[in-house]
């Protein structure tokens, strides 16, 4: 017989999962989490005071829902852990943290009467898994077992003392003991033991929503303590950032606002409802709102709130109409007007509406006092003004780095006041924006774009001395400014001076390292490219070593760094050791941020070993966007591999090869584009898995002589393979094959690339691509290329594609 949850709540939850755990242990004893908070039993739960939930909610209206990722053009996720590359150390001069092995998660009933005990338990034959277990010494992972036998059984007073016990002892199983303890408890109809044990569940436990959810359904139900109720609730709509997508959040709003009808609090009822509403405008939850909010007021500062919300979605012309219809009727600067009028210029920006977007954010810079939301616009203001008025942009950005140089868009801004002062021709001013960035800022992300841009311009004077000092600097930069891109982009460059310089010899090994260390990158196809055409032993030699990487078992040891410190990884291992399904999950939840590489690389090989692909793989393409080093060996190219799929292979070699277009490039777009996401919805409306405009992909259609496309249409797999292939094939016809241009062309448009190809004339296509003013389509170019390079590299038994470097000024590199 399986246990059924006796919550409402569990009732939904739990009824196909409880009888399938298989069961949890513990690898090493670890510390307790940080700052473990006692949460409310039923005797000190946290009173309510009359208006506590309009307070509640008021304070969620008040915060700005308009994520800060939104305010940059390319709208990419930040780095999550990225603290620079290192250089490889020999076997015994190795420092380890935390050395792990592939042993460390080995099961625990691997073998002998625990093997046997753990065999009866998941056969489900749980007295005599108990009575096996009785022999054994009360390690942690026999205790649990034993407790979870006697909870299978229903032996509900024995599970609880036990759990309750394992909880105290070992505090990697902390959290799930007091939860299957709290469960028990619910079955023996304690209430207040079972209120207690879900209220000593952790804060950021995998666990905490539940156990808030149940502690907060007994408050209700059982104890008719409405107050308590909201008391227990109130963690999960209490957050600093924005969460428009979690259904969690949404839930408990909505049973706020009811348990506030309990208490007679209308208006507290009344704000909760439109927290759903505003907050979490797509949720299941939403139509309940608006039902509760019949006849009631949409108050001004939800309606702000929502179209942030929208607008952090995506819902761009459903924002802007909200706000029209609102700005009218408010005036500068009155905060929530400032907030207002901001979203309304972040929204046109997103459209790339720029000199609309211009008149609606300069008021909110002149009169608006709230320093964040004013350094915000400024640096929104910044990027529209850079793209129709130059000269304004450049002081608009120098104010944001005087007003605000602590902002974390500081630096930002310097760069780009320096960039846009090199396009108007004022190098002076430029090199001195850089400097004050390098001096001022040598650990911020970009320390390193500062010194390359130095770089460029040394060497476009001549200065070969002074450029390749620039490139050893970012080889030597730490922390946020040091990526692997940015060191490979710093040697590939290095090698090309030194090339010019007539050091033939220096340049051609540090070319062969970029192309065997970055084979799976833009530099190293670059690096890869060269070669072959300068120095054809040596890149005969980086191919041979791509084809015959080492044997997989050297990947084990790896170092687990401070990541062993981490609350989820140290209950994931446990839980991996005792083959419980929410292992992986757990592994998943890790703090990443301000974690080593190699420690990351460790997430996927754990997961990866323990045969959970789907989850290998999200840390696998986390790896592979923030920069992985050596895919020679056999450890990251198992990562590369994860991270590069085959999907929708089928469709895309047919229909690439039906428009001329190399299926590794397509495969490639594919992944950048969408990430294989048939559903993808771009801001600016781009749809499916090559993200389509839907005029582009009703012209194409029409080229085609196929049915017209619909949007609806391309979200089909095929539809949407179909026209995008033929798409790029076009554009790889117009620009004689050159596969950079075309990629350039289908993120920017053909006729930027014709203006980019006239303004950079004698320009080599490496050269060329750096120069691209667009960052979004210089990353974009560089990311599909070397993706390309990485599908190649992963599935290509025979010859490797190359770049041809045409004579300079003859812009006809196509790939051989």
């Amino acid at each position: 017989m399986g246990l059924e949850h006796a919550t409402l709540r569990g009732i939904l939850r739990s009824a196909s999962t409880w009888m399938s755990w298989p069961l949890v242990a513990a690898l090493w004893v670890a510390p307790a989490r940080a700052e473990e908070q006692p949460a409310p039993g039923a005797k000190d739960a946290v009173q309510q005071k009359e208006g506590d939930i309009s307070d509640l909610a008021e304070s969620a209206s008040s915060r700005h829902q308009l994520d800060s990722s939104l305010d940059s053009e390319s709208e990419e996720a930040p780095p999550e852990f990225t603290i620079g590359p290192s250089e490889p150390v020999a076997p015994g001069e190795r420092r380890w943290v935390r050395k792990f092995e592939l042993s460390d998660i080995k099961s625990y009933f691997a073998e002998g009467e625990l093997a046997k005990a753990k065999a009866a338990y998941d056969r489900g034959r749980y007295r005599t898994a108990r009575q096996l277990l009785e022999t054994q010494d009360a390690t942690p992972p026999v205790r649990y077992l034993r407790a979870m036998s006697a909870l299978r059984m229903g032996q509900w007073a024995t599970a609880t003392e036990e759990l309750a016990s394992l909880a105290e002892d070992h505090p990697p199983l902390r959290d799930y003991c007091h939860f299957e303890a709290a469960r028990a408890y619910e079955r023996m109809r304690k209430w207040t033991e079972a209120i207690q044990h879900y209220g000593a569940v952790s804060p950021g436990a995998r666990r905490y929503e539940d156990a808030r959810f149940d502690m907060a359904y007994i408050l209700e139900k059982k104890k008719r303590d409405y107050a308590g109720a909201v008391a227990a609730l109130t963690p999960l709509v209490q957050t600093d950032s924005p969460k428009p997508n979690n259904p969690a959040q949404a839930e408990a709003w909505l049973t706020i606002a009811r348990l506030a009808r309990y208490q007679a609090d209308y208006n507290g009822e009344h704000r909760a409802h439109l927290a759903v509403w505003a907050l979490h405008p797509f949720s299941k939850e939403v139509s309940a709102a608006v039902k509760g909010l019949r006849d009631l007021p949409y108050v001004p500062k939800w309606k702000v709130a929502r179209a942030e919300t929208l607008l952090s979605l995506h819902h761009n012309q459903e924002a802007l109409n909200m706000l029209e219809r609102m700005l009218p009727k408010m005036e500068l600067p009155d905060p929530l007007t400032c907030r207002a009028q901001f979203a309304y210029g972040t929204a046109l920006r997103k459209e790339r509406k720029h000199s609309l977007a211009i008149r609606a954010l300069r008021p909110v810079v002149e009169q608006c006092q709230d320093a964040n939301l004013r350094a915000r616009a400024l640096y929104v203001l910044g990027y529209s003004e850079g793209v129709v008025e130059p000269d304004s942009a450049i002081a608009t950005y120098l104010k944001l780095a005087q007003d605000y140089p602590e902002h974390p868009y500081a630096d930002d801004a310097l760069f780009y006041a320096a960039q846009k002062s090199l396009e108007r021709g004022n190098k002076a001013a430029a090199m001195g924006y850089l400097d004050q960035l390098i001096a001022r800022y040598p650990d911020g992300n970009f320390a390193s774009e500062a010194l390359f841009e130095r770089f460029m311009v040394h060497r476009a004077e001549g200065k070969n001395e002074a450029a390749l000092e620039a490139l050893s600097r970012i080889e030597e930069l730490k922390g946020k400014g040091s990526t692997h891109e940015s060191v490979q982009r710093a040697r590939y460059w290095r090698a090309r001076v030194l090339l010019s310089l007539g050091r033939a010899e220096e340049s051609h090994a540090l070319m062969e390292r970029v192309a065997a260390e970055g084979a799976a990158t833009w530099y190293g196809l670059l690096a890869r490219s060269r070669l072959t055409h300068e120095a054809p032993e040596r890149a005969r030699a980086v191919l041979e070593r791509l084809r015959s990487p080492a044997n997989a078992s050297a990947i084990w040891p790896l170092d687990a760094g401070n990541l062993a410190q981490d609350a989820h990884f140290i209950t994931g291992i446990e839980l991996m050791r005792l083959e419980h399904r929410e292992a992986p999950a757990e592994l998943l939840a890790v703090d990443r941020k301000g974690r080593s590489e190699e420690s990351i690389r460790l997430l996927f090989h754990i997961l990866h070993a323990s045969g959970y692909e789907r989850y290998a793989r999200s840390i696998a393409w986390a790896l592979r966007r923030e920069g992985l080093a050596a895919p020679t060996e056999a450890e990251t190219r198992l990562i590369y591999a994860a991270a590069y799929p085959h999907t929708f292979r089928n469709l895309v070699v047919q229909h690439s090869r039906a428009a001329r277009v190399n299926p590794d490039l397509m495969q490639a777009l594919i992944r950048e584009e969408s990430a294989f996401n048939p559903n993808a919805r771009s801001p600016t409306g781009a749809l499916g898995l090559a993200q389509l405009m839907p005029a582009t992909a009703f012209a194409v259609a029409r080229q085609l002589n196929v049915p017209l496309a619909t949007p609806s249409a391309l979200l089909e797999p095929r539809e949407n393979i179909r026209l995008g292939s033929a798409y790029l094939g076009s554009l790889q016809r117009r620009f004689a094959g050159n596969p950079a241009y075309a990629v350039a062309s289908y993120n920017a448009g053909p006729g930027a690339v014709d203006r980019w190809l006239s303004r950079f004339p004698d320009a080599e296509l490496d050269e060329w691509v750096e120069q691209i003013p667009v960052e979004e389509t210089r990353l974009y170019v560089k990311r599909v290329l070397g993706s390309a390079a990485a599908y190649q590299l992963l599935y290509t038994s025979g010859s490797f594609t190359t770049l041809a470097f045409g004579e300079r000024g003859s812009n006809n590199a196509g790939s051989r």
